[in-house]
């Protein structure tokens, strides 16, 4: 569990044995309707797209990143326009980083 640098909470919930990960945000901040909130696993430095999130109006939203999770990655957060970022890369600097190991 860590704390995003715009407010509110995350906890990441992932299972060794399937290789999957959860992301469960509290109290995180509404974004701009033309903005999102980006997962990312940050392996060996390189940041893989995870899917986007969008909480709710009560700041709380529930995601299952899209892709594998590996042993030794990071799952950072970052805010992008709607949809994800264009370039496939992050655009902006994490809110949150929760390493896995």
């Amino acid at each position: 569990e860590a704390s995003l640098s715009t407010g509110g909470e995350a906890t990441l919930h992932w299972s060794d044995t399937v290789g999957k990960a959860v992301l469960v945000t509290t109290d995180a901040p509404v974004l701009a309707a033309d903005e999102a909130y980006e997962l990312w696993f940050v392996r060996d430095g390189t940041p893989i797209s995870a899917g986007v999130s969008t909480p709710g109006d009560a700041g709380q939203a529930t995601a299952l990143l899209n892709a594998p999770l590996e042993d030794g990655d990071t799952v950072a957060v970052t805010i992008e326009d709607e949809g994800g970022s264009p370039s496939g890369q992050p655009t902006t600097d994490p809110v949150v980083a929760l390493p896995t190991t």
